[in-house]
């Protein structure tokens, strides 16, 4: 919160300004201004950075089938303005979840492995996901191992991974879970509930 506020306070632009007192308003539980800051910024000037802040507080409030496409809206203006790798691949990996949620899973698909092109590594749990729901389990298990072989030491890439495997290899990753990070509860309550 405290560099929000240094970064709006040294903000060299109104719409600059706006978007950082959006993301204020967001984190504070502020919806609705973090919307309108956000659509005051987009007047003044369209950047990835508005677009981006309008479409992740408006996915936060509700995803019924009429928002979703107005995100996903949102979200293509985004990234058809100039912007870093890393924003672009964050956009396109939320632009992939809210596919999912519409079951548009090819779509969903489509921004994962173009969020995979710019280093976006987080997108292999997001690509992983499509897969287990087309009901390809073994693919979605080698994408989280891409995953886990990219963010050595990621507890909850193996957490994740136990899900599209076989009872034994599921153990073994959620033994390695808990030893990279031990204060992890899910591989606790998993061997419990075997």
């Amino acid at each position: 919160m405290r560099s929000l506020r240094l970064a709006r306070n040294y903000s060299t632009s109104d719409h600059e300004k706006l978007v950082y007192e959006g993301w204020i308003l967001y984190d504070t539980g502020h919806r609705e201004e973090a919307l309108s800051k956000a659509e005051q910024s987009i007047s003044i000037q369209r950047s990835f950075e508005a677009f981006f802040l309008k479409a992740y507080a408006l996915a936060d409030s509700s995803l019924d089938p009429e928002s979703s496409k107005y995100v996903t809206q949102l979200l293509e203006e985004a990234l058809r303005c100039p912007s870093d790798g890393l924003r672009k691949g964050q956009a396109l990996n939320n632009l992939g979840s809210v596919y999912v949620d519409c079951e548009k899973f090819d779509l969903a698909a489509d921004c994962y492995m173009s969020a995979l092109e710019i280093k976006h590594t987080r997108a292999h749990q997001g690509l992983a996901r499509v897969y287990h729901l087309k009901n390809q389990r073994k693919a979605a298990y080698d994408e989280m191992t891409k995953l886990i072989e990219k963010a050595r030491n990621n507890a909850s890439a193996y957490e994740k991974r136990s899900e599209y495997c076989d009872r034994d290899m599921a153990k073994s990753d959620l033994s390695t879970a808990t030893q990279l990070d031990p204060l992890r509860t899910y591989p606790y309550r998993y061997r419990a509930a075997g």
